[in-house]
């Protein structure tokens, strides 16, 4: 929303400068997103009159003016514009001045004749589109004055980024009421429908007005005036447009435009003697209809799309734009002012389905004032009959089919200091709520509020605690001195939880899938688990589909084969599902919820397929590693029958709580899906995971002051001593120092002796107190090795 200092000052007092302005509207919510001085870029123009004029010596399309610019002689200046006349008051730059574009002026010699600075047109002052000649200024202004002055321009434009909550802040009346609040001064109302003066044949007797369509447009208002004279606007009037970037059209388009910036009201003029019958009807288009907009655009309508027509026809879309059949024209006399308020989503339907956008539509799609279209109604006819001429018939045409209200909110004090962390009573937030035109009543321990019709935002209680703060000022807010743990304490709830793992296994990549409880029979028999002991329906879906699934993992590898099936390179997927179980009698022991993943194919994030590999084992368990990393789970070879020999381990946590199994499916069951090798699963119970993340504690810890000294051990140990225990005996020889320990290499070769293998780890020391030397992250070494000598019969690799 553009806005100038000057007009904005027409409307309420305040004695802030532009900056102060912009400070205290940004703080009560309305955000400053451009500010251009518009004297500035004007510097150097001043009000000439125009002496003489003749033909310039050396070139038919130029000539030599003589301009009084209030100096004690004229200036010469060259001209090539053909409306340039003896008499006339112009806008001239002087040399060593420069143009809104940058365009330095010089005196010059121009095909012989020395040339004393420029006449403009509107372009070159981009003040307008018309470059056919220079602008024509208004006799009244004075020769020699400095022309952003004489014209109102030595103002400042501060364009608004309105959100789409406050559609009553795109207009100067809307900006002016944020004022008022902001400093107690009163509104100025530029205008009373009482000063109306009206002539002629009542309304009703020349026009006529029918909503077909009630939920499309609530209300629709219109103004007939006679007898007008279209033409140019006034300079004032194209002033004030220009200073906001509109263009000057015509008197009339031009009071509308004005209307809809000074009240927020989006109105439309059409030619009465053009609508068939004298008649508008607001309806939804019908089939096969089309309309030719003002920009020329031929439109094919549908039942989606709201019209305003006439006896016969579509004349203009509702609340977007007029049609070219019925806009005034030089030779229209007689007008309908159409001042409306349409339903918001119908009309971003329209925009949306026929790609026209308006200034007009951007504020009915957010909502407008359902109260305001009479008064912007009389305003405009006002305006038109000051500035065009004509008479104003008697009465307004004002249809309203139904009964329009705003809404009444209790707002409660005590709830308002609640979520403010203010100490107001209930007359402080009256007051507040009376300077932003709402209604205060009282009630027994709260107020009843009536929101004005020109804040359709207001719905509910906490939006007025909102308003209270934000004209109250949040800097006014004293901070809050509470201090609460940022860590969660509590035990959290199985949904927050559930929620917080479904995160966290996306976010490295694993897609969630939703399978069926019911799996098939010959899944069953390939798992090699036993029929017997697995739950049947009395009543299966299907002969096959008859067994309530024991484990999630033959339900993630179909998933997974269908997947391969169309090509996937890789499926990485994980489900929080149901898992049933027996009793060793037979007996059903229940649901459980467990969660389970599969990876398998190409891993890594390379898009160059030379750098991708097969996932394996150690992929898997890292995955694990990364996603429990709260709980710091342990992991411990194991056998299943699920999974192959060697590529199972069970994850353990603290106090050795089974979680679940991590491992390589055996080949019989992945061939039994058609899939091939290397497929990696997860299963754990999800009652175990959620107790361990729960009982988790979550503290802070700061960040090392000292720095770490990094060693590297290789040792040989027999081929079935499992890594884990080395890392766990290393942990354990200096606690207090050791800040991790990471195995990066195995290795079984011609360089160590048979049935051995050679284990390479990482430790990382650090004290917390102090920087440790060599000498003392060598003597941990030591007794590192001789610890594992002692336990394993490790010997240091050479």
């Amino acid at each position: 929303m553009k806005i100038t200092y000057n007009w904005l000052a027409e409307y309420v007092d305040f004695d802030w400068d532009w900056r102060e302005l912009v400070e205290r509207l940004t703080m009560s919510g309305l955000e400053r997103e451009a500010v251009t001085d518009l004297g500035e870029r004007l510097h150097g123009v001043v009000v000439g009159g125009v002496l003489e004029r003749t033909q310039h010596p050396n070139a038919d399309r130029l000539s030599v003016c003589r301009v009084d610019l209030g100096s004690p002689a004229p200036a010469t200046i060259v001209c090539g514009a053909p409306n340039v006349a003896v008499g006339q008051k112009v806008a001239v730059v002087t040399p060593g001045h420069t143009l809104p574009d940058g365009t330095r002026i010089r005196q010059a010699k121009i095909r012989g004749v020395e040339s004393q600075g420029m006449i403009c047109s509107e372009v070159e002052l981009i003040l307008g589109e018309d470059a056919s000649g220079i602008m024509v200024l208004p006799d009244d202004y004075r020769i020699g004055a400095d022309f952003a002055v004489e014209s109102g321009l030595d103002d400042v434009l501060i364009e608004f980024e309105v959100t789409p909550n406050r559609p009553d802040c795109l207009s100067l009346m809307g900006i002016a009421r944020e004022v008022s609040a902001l400093n107690g001064s009163p509104l100025r109302h530029p205008f009373t429908p009482e000063s109306l003066a009206e002539s002629g044949p009542p309304a009703f007797e020349v026009a006529a007005i029918d909503i077909e369509d009630a939920e499309g447009c609530p209300r629709y208002v219109g103004r007939v005036i006679s007898e007008v004279r279209v033409g140019t606007s006034p300079q004032w009037l194209q002033d004030r447009l220009r200073s906001v970037d509109l263009r000057p059209i015509n008197n009339v388009v031009d009071v509308t435009n004005f209307v809809m910036m000074e009240l927020g009201q989006p109105l439309h003029a059409f030619d009465l003697a053009r609508l068939e019958d004298s008649r508008i009807v607001v309806r939804r288009a019908r089939p096969g209809e089309h309309l030719k907009i003002l920009d020329g655009s031929e439109l094919d309508l549908d039942e989606e799309v709201l019209v305003i027509a006439d006896g016969r026809r579509p004349v203009a879309l509702a609340g977007i734009m007029g049609g070219a059949d019925s806009e005034v024209t030089d030779q229209t006399t007689d007008i309908l002012l159409e001042s409306a308020h349409f339903a918001p989503p119908l009309i971003r339907r329209g925009v949306s389905r026929l790609g026209v956008a308006t200034d007009a539509s951007a504020r009915f799609e957010r909502g407008t004032d359902w109260a305001l279209p009479p008064l912007a109604a009389d305003r405009a006819a006002q305006l038109i009959a000051e500035t065009a001429g004509g008479r104003i018939a008697p009465g307004r045409l004002d249809a309203c089919p139904g009964q329009l209200t705003s809404p009444v909110i209790r707002l409660r004090p005590e709830r308002v200091n609640a979520l403010l962390n203010t100490d107001l009573d209930g007359e402080a937030c009256g007051r507040i709520l009376e300077l932003l035109g709402c209604q205060v009543g009282r009630l027994d321990t709260a107020l009843r509020v009536t929101v004005p019709s020109y804040r359709p935002d207001l719905t509910r209680e906490a939006d007025l605690v909102e308003e209270v703060g934000r004209i109250h000022g949040y800097h006014h807010i004293e901070e809050s001195r509470s201090i609460r743990s940022p860590m969660p304490t509590a035990r959290r709830g199985d949904f927050h939880v559930q929620g917080a793992i479904r995160r966290r296994l996306a976010g490295f990549g694993l897609d969630e899938v939703v399978t069926n409880t019911i799996v098939e029979r010959n899944w069953i028999e390939a798992s090699g688990q036993p029929v017997s002991e697995v739950l049947e329906l009395a009543n299966p879906p299907t002969e096959s589909q008859c067994l309530l699934r024991p484990t999630l993992i033959p339900s993630l590898m179909d998933v997974a084969r269908r997947n391969f099936n169309q090509r996937a390179e890789a499926v990485a997927i994980f489900e929080l599902g149901k898992r049933f179980r027996t009793h060793a009698d037979g007996e059903a022991g229940g649901e459980e919820l467990c969660l389970a993943g599969l990876w398998s194919g190409l891993g890594g994030l390379s898009p160059w397929k030379r750098d991708r590999r097969p996932v394996d084992f150690l992929d898997m368990k890292g995955l694990l590693e990364t996603f429990l990393v709260d709980i710091r789970p342990g992991f411990s070879s194991a056998e299943h029958a699920l999974f192959r020999r060697g590529h199972c381990a069970r994850i353990e946590v603290e106090g050795g709580v089974l979680l679940g199994h991590v491992g390589e499916v055996t080949e019989h069951l992945a061939a039994s899906f058609d899939l091939g090798g290397g497929v990696y699963i997860f299963e754990v119970g999800y009652r175990a995971l959620a107790d361990s993340l729960n009982a988790t504690e979550r503290g802070f810890k700061p960040l090392p002051k000292f720095p770490p000294i990094e060693r590297d051990i290789a040792v040989v140990v027999e081929e079935a001593v499992p890594a884990e225990l080395l890392v766990t005996e290393i942990r354990s020889v200096e606690p207090d120092l050791t800040e991790s320990v990471d195995l990066f290499d195995v290795y079984t070769g011609d360089q160590v002796a048979e049935n051995c293998k050679s284990l390479a780890f990482s430790l990382r020391l650090r004290s917390g107190e102090r920087t440790l030397e060599d000498r003392e992250a060598d003597v941990v070494m030591e007794r590192v090795l001789s610890r594992l000598r002692q336990r394993f019969d490790a010997r240091l690799r050479g």
